[in-house]
């Protein structure tokens, strides 16, 4: 049996087990909610890459609700995306399309936060954060109805 890349992520102490915490998980959906509203305007202002950097903001917060609901510690964007992917959407409980726009994100943010070069973007804007509003709205009824994901 093979590993999956969570349990490397566990294993590097990338996630770490920690008692669940539903307070931390309410916060980081406020922060969620609150970079989905930063977005919102930066995408109206057309400032593109901010709004970028916002709307990653906002799924990267709403997957991190589900990992504080868990009770899990992350310290790394790389595994919570794996996590989402791999006990969430694996599962059903989120969409294929709710694991890969975290990821594709998650890769693009970094591509605009870090390079020397001024980020060309070419994505809609508007279809990402209706796609961000989609997963926050997911995020938001898994915790309502307590879906947990099986181990």
């Amino acid at each position: 049996m093979t590993k999956t890349k969570v349990e490397d992520c566990f294993e590097e102490g990338l996630l770490k087990k920690i008692k669940p915490n539903l307070n931390f998980a309410e916060q980081s959906i406020k922060q969620a909610e609150h970079f989905l509203d930063e977005a919102e305007i930066l995408i109206n202002s057309n400032i593109k890459d901010m709004a970028f950097i916002a709307l990653y903001n906002a799924s990267f917060h709403a997957a991190r609700t589900l990992l504080f609901r868990d009770g899990i510690k992350e310290r790394s964007h790389y595994c919570v995306c794996k996590y989402i992917e791999e006990k969430y959407q694996v599962q059903e409980l989120v969409t294929v399309q709710h694991a890969v726009i975290l990821d594709s994100l998650r890769s693009k943010r970094n591509d605009i936060q870090y390079s020397l070069e001024i980020p060309k973007l070419e994505e809609d804007l508007n279809e990402i954060f209706d796609q961000v509003t989609d997963f926050l709205e997911r995020v938001r009824e898994i915790i309502k109805k307590g879906e947990k994901p099986v181990d």
